[in-house]
């Protein structure tokens, strides 16, 4: 166990000293000056300037650049904000958690909706089954845009039911604590709270529903696959010789062994699923990572976009490996590989 925690370990560390060393040369290259672009200083003095050539070693050859690049921004130092002035690790610190609280509640809904109706579209008679396939083929195929964009209209605008832009009526003005708008409000002790707390909801229903169709309907597909396979092996044939009901079966039998598979499957769509997040953020003007880095863009702040590209993908890389391992501890093969 403890080597095949270092091997993931020490993939986890390679992955990340590549993924640095391109954006560290894609910083080179982007339009501006490098000093600029590396720091977020937009006009530094003579002093100043020597001070970053120095801290990024950029008089010195691209070995000890990269270096510098690697040292720095695993320090926390991710530079200033060229749009704002500010650190970008503070407006990180804004943002990330409300990329992680919409992203959190649409995967949680997808695990809840999609183990019990792939559970359910495994079923071999009956109509229901179909139509759940069927609709689940629909959901998946179905552009995340043009979803987003169907709800906001349909359900923000013209029915107005819910909100249709971003995550909390400006009438309620939240303390920050953590970030997390559904811990922040209870905390705040105000009044209006729970008011508050019902319109913050609210603002959640419409990215949630874009945002956990991809993983719902991932989760229908590899769930199905996987509990038909099961279905079909010696040991469920032989209980169910032996006379074992058919719902003892899949629960307590072939639904467990079919869950590693939905890990691995997760885990090598992390970065769609990343892509889907940009997408809903941006069209609910939600304040998350994902809107900022386009934000970044559209103003050419190439410091708040390399770090921001930096952030994400690091958390997708660790969060893959976290997968990984939760599949091989789930998968009897792989458990036995592991202790092996």
């Amino acid at each position: 166990m403890i080597t095949y925690l270092i091997r993931r370990l020490n993939l986890l560390v390679l992955t990340s000293l590549v993924l640095m060393g391109l954006i560290y040369s894609a910083t080179l290259h982007m339009p501006g000056d490098p000093v600029t672009n590396l720091s977020g200083y937009t006009n530094p003095t003579e002093p100043q300037r020597a001070a970053i050539v120095e801290k990024y070693q950029l008089d010195s050859n691209v070995a000890q650049g990269y270096l510098a690049f690697v040292r720095n921004r695993l320090s926390g130092d991710l530079g200033l904000s060229q749009a704002s002035g500010q650190p970008i690790a503070v407006e990180l610190r804004q943002a990330v958690p409300a990329t992680v609280e919409l992203t959190a509640i649409a995967l949680f809904i997808a695990l809840a909706l999609g183990v019990p109706l792939g559970v359910i579209a495994a079923g071999r008679s009956g109509l229901w089954p179909k139509i759940l396939w069927a609709i689940t083929l629909l959901g998946f195929s179905l552009p995340a845009f043009w979803l987003g964009l169907l709800l906001l209209i349909t359900f923000g605008l013209d029915l107005d039911l819910l909100p249709p832009y971003g995550r909390l009526n400006l009438l309620y003005d939240v303390p920050f604590h953590t970030g997390f708008m559904l811990i922040d409000i209870p905390l705040s002790g105000e009044p209006w709270r729970w008011q508050a707390l019902n319109d913050a909801i609210a603002h959640l229903v419409l990215p949630v529903m874009v945002m956990a169709a991809l993983p719902t309907t991932l989760v229908i597909r590899t769930v199905r696959v996987s509990m038909l396979a099961e279905m079909e092996k010696p040991y469920i044939r032989a209980l169910k010789a032996r006379g074992i009901a058919k719902w003892s079966l899949v629960f307590n039998h072939a639904m467990p062994n079919s869950m590693s598979p939905m890990f691995r499957t997760m885990t090598l769509q992390l970065g769609p699923i990343a892509s889907t997040l940009m997408i809903v953020e941006t069209i609910f003007n939600w304040p998350g990572i994902g809107s900022w880095l386009l934000s970044s863009l559209y103003q050419g702040d190439y410091t708040a976009l390399h770090s921001g590209i930096l952030v994400m993908a690091m958390f997708i890389i660790i969060l893959s490996i976290l997968l990984e391992v939760t599949h091989a501890l789930l998968n009897p093969v792989s458990r036995k590989e592991i202790h092996g």
